[in-house]
């Protein structure tokens, strides 16, 4: 199994449009084979997401990563971000 946390910080100004481009991917990810859990948060100041992940195995992530959406939101990312994407694998306690 494995557990991210993805911590995304959006340019202030394209905040909105990073939100409803993950938000746009929520219901197709969570359909995909392997995904148990594919969540989107937003602090309370509307400056950061968080994507709650989990998958089956490395092999059910890497064909997220693949997925035609999954690649578009990464391509946003590139001019979107006013920080890099942290993230962090998780483990239950």
């Amino acid at each position: 199994m494995i557990n991210i946390v993805a911590k995304i910080t959006p340019k202030a100004a394209l905040f909105d449009d990073c939100k409803g481009r993950l938000q746009s991917i929520l219901a197709a990810t969570r359909a995909e084979p392997g995904c148990n859990r594919f969540e989107l948060f937003a602090s309370k100041e509307q400056r950061c997401l968080f994507l709650v992940e989990q998958f089956e195995s490395q092999a059910a992530l890497d064909d997220h990563y693949a997925q035609p959406y999954t690649k578009a939101v990464f391509a946003f990312y590139e001019n979107a971000l006013a920080e890099p994407v942290e993230v962090e694998k998780v483990e239950v306690c």
